[in-house]
C-alpha cells in the first residue's frame, strides 16, 4: 500500500462510533466483521479497502493507541474491545544461561551463516527450532527431561473464559497461533518466538490465550509462558528468554515477567 493513512482513517471512524459512543463504565464493547464493512465501502470503490486492516497489525494503528485499547478474539467473525494491560518491558536480562553450541545440525548451520551472507532474517520457525535443540528452554526452566514439541500453529482456544469486573468474556471459540509448545512427563512449556530484540506494543493475548488453554488441558503438568526474542549478530546468536504470568485475577489481561535469562549462541 502506497499510503495507510485511510487504514488510521478507517479506524477512527469505527473506534469513534463503537467505542467512543459506549455506554457509561461499560468495559467491554463486542463487534462482528458485519460492523467492519460499512468504514470501509468508500475505500473499496477507490480500490485500498480490505476488511484484512481490521484484523492484523491493529495494535500499531493510532486510534487504537491513543484509546489504550486492544481487541481479543472470541470468534473468527467475532471481537472485543477492552481497555490495554499494562505493557512489558523486555529490558535486556542480566543472568546468563548455558547452552551447547556443538549440538547445531548441519542444516542450522547453513540457515545461520546463509542468514549473515544474505542479510535476512532466517524466520522465527528456524530460530526457535535451534533455541530448542541447543538447550535455551530446558537451561531456562531448569528441566532435565527431554522436551518434545506437541503443538503449534492455529488453533481454537478451546474452552477459555476471562473476567472483567465479573463480566465474563467467552474465549472457547477464539482462534489463537501457537509458535510452538513443548511437553515434557511433568512440564509444558507454551513459546511465542519474535525475531527481533526490540518490542513495542507487545500484545500480552498472544502469550495469554494459549497458556490458559493449555492449563486447562494439562491438569496434571505445570504449564508456562515463555517469550522468546532473538537477533543475529556477527556470528553469533542472541536469545532473550522470559517467563510469563498473570499479574493476579482482578485484572486477568495483566501479565508480568517473573524471570530473565540471555544466551549467546555462537556459529
Amino acid at each position: 500500500m502506497k499510503n495507510e493513512s485511510w487504514v488510521d482513517e478507517a479506524w477512527e471512524g469505527f473506534l469513534t462510533d463503537k467505542w467512543d459512543k459506549r455506554p457509561k463504565n461499560q468495559e467491554i464493547v463486542y463487534y462482528t466483521s458485519k460492523d467492519l464493512y460499512p468504514y470501509l465501502e468508500k475505500y473499496t470503490q477507490s480500490g485500498e479497502g480490505e476488511i484484512r486492516i481490521f484484523h492484523y497489525g491493529h495494535e500499531k494503528r493510532r486510534p487504537v493507541l491513543k484509546r489504550g485499547i486492544i481487541k481479543i478474539p472470541i470468534t473468527r467473525s467475532k471481537w472485543a474491545l477492552v481497555k490495554r494491560p499494562g505493557s512489558l518491558s523486555f529490558s535486556e536480562p542480566t543472568e546468563t544461561g548455558k547452552i551447547n553450541s556443538e549440538t547445531l545440525t548441519d542444516g542450522m548451520k547453513i540457515i545461520l551463516h546463509n542468514s549473515i551472507e544474505t542479510r535476512t532474517n532466517p524466520g522465527e520457525t528456524s530460530l526457535l527450532a535451534i533455541a530448542k535443540h541447543v538447550g535455551v528452554i530446558n537451561d531456562f526452566y531448569d528441566l532435565k527431561d527431554t522436551m518434545a514439541m506437541f503443538t503449534g500453529g492455529r488453533q481454537n482456544a478451546l474452552g477459555c473464559e476471562l473476567q472483567i469486573n465479573g463480566l465474563p468474556i467467552d474465549l472457547s471459540k477464539a482462534q489463537v497461533e501457537i509458535d510452538g509448545g513443548f511437553e515434557g512427563p511433568k512440564t509444558a512449556v507454551i513459546v511465542e518466538m519474535k525475531s527481533s530484540l526490540k518490542q513495542d506494543n507487545f500484545d500480552p493475548n498472544q502469550c495469554l490465550i494459549p497458556w490458559l488453554k493449555w492449563k486447562k488441558l494439562l491438569t496434571d503438568k505445570k504449564v508456562y509462558s515463555m517469550v522468546l526474542l532473538c537477533e543475529i549478530k556477527n556470528r553469533n546468536v542472541e536469545y532473550w528468554a522470559y517467563n510469563l504470568d498473570q499479574e493476579n485475577n482482578n485484572s486477568p489481561f495483566e501479565m508480568k515477567i517473573t524471570k530473565g535469562k540471555k544466551y549467546i549462541l555462537k556459529f
